[in-house]
């Protein structure tokens, strides 16, 4: 049984260097060319396409950006009427990840499209359709790029066609300008004003934002017009906030949608390298208290009964950046918004919010639905209150954890290596190490537990993490070692123990591994609820090996009462790991799913056929449906990426789930190649395929003596193959699980090696 697994888990690995080959083939490039057909350029004339959603109680959105500043610049500036929106409505933290660099063009553009894209190096490059760039006009430039006669009083992007081109590989749907597009469909009129030019530079990020997929925005002003010199302020000139109240007030009438560009603190965050510490701070308090003043007029001018307005940082500061800290501020106030920490069903986490989940918020607001490739979810007001100080204190916490994620892991896996090399050494070549290996491989058990502790005790810096963690671990390993007489009772509690604790946090909101270092990354944006990949694979590993030593624990006169009292432990296992309000892992559902069958399986049948596998396949997919119809019938706020999912696909068609794959098996790949986990998964595969040969009969034996602790290993291989499968970060998955399958089996195999020279021993003293 374990040789037919370890034989499929060697296939896996052929598998995967195929995969690694064909993802460089230009049969993947052909595949990818087909979203050109999402992408095409419309040539001619410019096209006005309304749709009559717009809702007449709705009112005006103003989206006033504030760039390259922080929530601790903020505090720091004298800013009443800031103060005052925050008392209105609510704030948060926004990541700013993108699809390129960490820069303005990419930052602004990702917003647009409402998906993470790179832009060009053009896209900065927005005008007035009657403005002179290189001594021709913008509108002239723009209809030789596109063929597309620009209207009058219109702004006009030059790196548009570029940008498309950039993302048309893009292993998902991509619609270049997608908020400004589904805008102009629904007959909402839009605006930009505003501008972050330097001497010699157009910086115009903001047309990018709101530009349709024409690269066109209708009205607004971006050019130097408003601008005003000034000698005492960087590059000699500043905002000229009176003519930007000007237009404004112009527009005011015509418009529904304003997107306004504060352009000071921009301009003083460029100019960091050419002053004093001192005066670059002085540069951005001027700026953002200037602004603030600006917004006092503003505001003067909504009905808080209808109009919105959000003040948003698409990007950090250099300062926060170096520090890995890509967080900004997010103000949102009026209709629909209360004092609050901000949240979206994107993030389901109080005070965090998405960059992607502006655009929406805007489409939400007038009851537009999302355009081709836009992701995001609306910015909702949630129940809990923060005051900004506390809000800066979680934003300083998450910085922490983003930093000291890389160092524990790579401490840990080098470590958790090094242990398992050795442990393996000591059964072939030393065996007098034998008595210490079992308890270096709980020791290796005990650090995932440790880890997701350790958000309890606060810790600035790594050094204080690294030790307090390692010390919890080596608590943990003695207390288990206590119950060392038998091994088997020493795997059952360690695993039992650590899938139970895994359980308990889904249930109070997944709050230690949110600031778990093998839990998800905030910052990074990769996941922000549920059960994130790393745990979900411990999760299976234990549970699986758990079950196998409990059920050797409480006897086996009856192998089917066995079976019947390890289903309802795999039925709340899986529960934790599939619910939309709990876990919200796919990938991992499937995988317990198939573990849970596997074990049930070869107790009853003693082995898994094919036909055990289509069945349980079939069952898994029916599963996986129901689940995302239950998700997608949940309120919108409340569901998860799999609901979002459902919505995806009943917008896009069928077309959207080979986007899906694509992504997750281009994300694999690539994963397989870099990540450390390969290296946990590639020794735990060596190591259960030399134990099948060496020493001789010893793993036969251990599952005769002990066979429904080995069927849990085999269970667990079973879901950590699925999870290989299934997720987008499978290679991670698979290589945590192997941390409670293959040390759990070393235990066991050193037990019956000293079982044997005790045997051995007793032999030679009776001849």
């Amino acid at each position: 049984m374990i040789r037919r697994l370890a034989f499929i888990l060697l296939f896996l690995l052929f598998l995967y260097m195929a995969l690694s080959i064909y993802s460089c083939s230009p049969l993947k490039s052909g595949l990818r060319g087909l979203n050109n057909t999402m992408q095409t350029l419309q040539t001619g004339s410019y096209h006005e396409t309304f749709i009559d959603t717009k809702m007449p109680e709705t009112g005006k959105t103003l989206l006033i950006i504030i760039d390259r500043i922080s929530l601790s610049d903020l505090l720091r500036a004298d800013t009443p009427n800031l103060d005052s929106l925050m008392e209105k409505g609510g704030i948060g933290l926004m990541t700013t990840n993108t699809g390129g660099s960490r820069s303005q063009k990419d930052a602004y553009l990702t917003m647009g499209a409402g998906t993470r894209v790179s832009a060009s190096d053009k896209s900065p490059l927005g005008l007035q359709a009657d403005e002179t760039y290189q001594g021709s006009m913008a509108g002239i430039l723009y209809r030789q790029i596109t063929g597309i006669a620009a209207p009058e009083a219109s702004i006009v992007n030059l790196g548009f066609t570029q940008a498309v081109r950039n993302n048309v590989n893009r292993p998902y749907t991509v619609t270049i300008g997608a908020l400004g597009t589904a805008l102009r469909q629904a007959g909402i009129r839009s605006a930009v004003i505003g501008n972050c030019d330097t001497p010699g530079t157009f910086k115009r990020y903001l047309v990018s934002l709101l530009m349709d997929n024409q690269g066109l925005v209708p009205a607004g002003i971006v050019d130097q017009s408003l601008l005003v010199e000034a000698p005492t302020r960087p590059f000699g000139i500043c905002t000229d906030y009176s003519k930007l109240m000007q237009q404004v007030n112009r527009l005011w009438d015509s418009t529904d949608v304003f997107a306004i560009q504060l352009g000071d603190t921009s301009r003083a965050e460029d100019f960091r390298y050419e002053a004093t510490d001192y005066m670059n701070d002085h540069y951005k308090k001027t700026a953002i208290e200037e602004s603030d003043v600006f917004l006092g007029e503003l505001v003067r001018k909504l009905d808080w009964k209808r109009d919105r307005i959000l003040i948003v940082t698409p990007l950090g500061p250099a300062r926060d950046l170096a520090e890995n800290n890509r967080l900004t501020p997010v103000i949102i106030a009026g209709a629909g918004y209360t004092k609050s920490l901000l949240s979206s069903a994107s993030t389901q986490r109080d005070g965090i919010v998405t960059n992607l989940d502006i655009g929406a918020t805007i489409l939400n607001f007038y009851g537009i639905p999302h355009y081709g490739g836009q992701l995001g979810a609306r910015i909702y007001s949630s129940r809990k209150v923060m005051e900004p100080e506390e809000l800066l204190k979680y934003n300083i916490r998450l910085k922490e954890i983003n930093n000291q994620r890389t160092p524990l892991l790579r401490s840990y896996v080098t470590v958790l290596i090094f242990l398992l090399a050795a442990s393996l050494l000591s059964i072939f070549c030393f065996s007098q190490f034998l008595d210490y290996a079992s308890g270096f491989l709980i020791f290796i058990m005990a650090v995932p537990v440790s880890y997701l502790f350790l958000p309890l005790f606060h810790r600035s810096a790594f050094v204080g993490c690294f030790l307090l963690s390692w010390a919890l671990a080596l608590i943990i390993t003695v207390l288990v070692s206590m119950v060392k007489r038998r091994t088997i009772s020493a795997i059952g509690i360690i695993c039992l123990t650590t899938a139970a604790f895994i359980a308990g946090d889904q249930f109070i909101g997944g709050r230690l591994i949110a600031g778990s270092p093998l839990g998800y990354d905030i910052i990074s944006g990769a996941r922000y609820y549920g059960m994130g990949n790393e745990y979900m694979g411990i999760f299976i590993g234990a549970v699986c090996t758990g079950i196998g030593a409990a059920c050797e624990l409480l006897g086996r006169k009856s192998s089917s009462g066995t079976v019947w009292l390890s289903l309802p432990l795999f039925a709340v296992s899986l529960l934790v790991v599939a619910h939309p309000g709990l876990g919200a892992n796919v990938g991992g559902a499937v995988s317990m799913l198939f573990a849970a069958a596997s074990f049930i399986i070869l107790s009853r049948k003693g082995k898994i056929s094919i036909k055990h596998i289509l069945i349980v396949g079939v069952a898994a997919a029916a599963f996986i449906i129901v689940l995302f119809m239950f998700d997608s019938s949940r309120a919108i706020d409340s569901q998860s990426h799999m609901g979002q999912t459902v919505s995806l696909i009943r917008k896009n068609g069928m077309f959207e789930l080979f986007h899906i794959a694509r992504r997750k098996i281009d994300m694999n790949i690539r994963l397989f190649r870099y990540t450390i986990w390969t290296r946990v998964f590639l020794l735990s595969l060596l190591t259960m395929v030399l134990l099948l040969f060496r020493p001789v009969g010893l793993l036969r034996e251990t599952a005769e003596k002990y066979p429904f602790f080995v069927r849990g290993i085999a269970s667990g291989v079973a879901g950590c193959i699925i999870a290989l499968l299934t997720n987008d970060s499978g290679i991670v998955a698979a290589g945590t699980s192997m941390i409670y399958l293959v040390p759990p089996l070393l235990m066991i195999v050193i037990n019956r090696l000293n079982q044997r020279e005790v045997r051995q021993l007793r032999k030679e003293q009776s001849g």
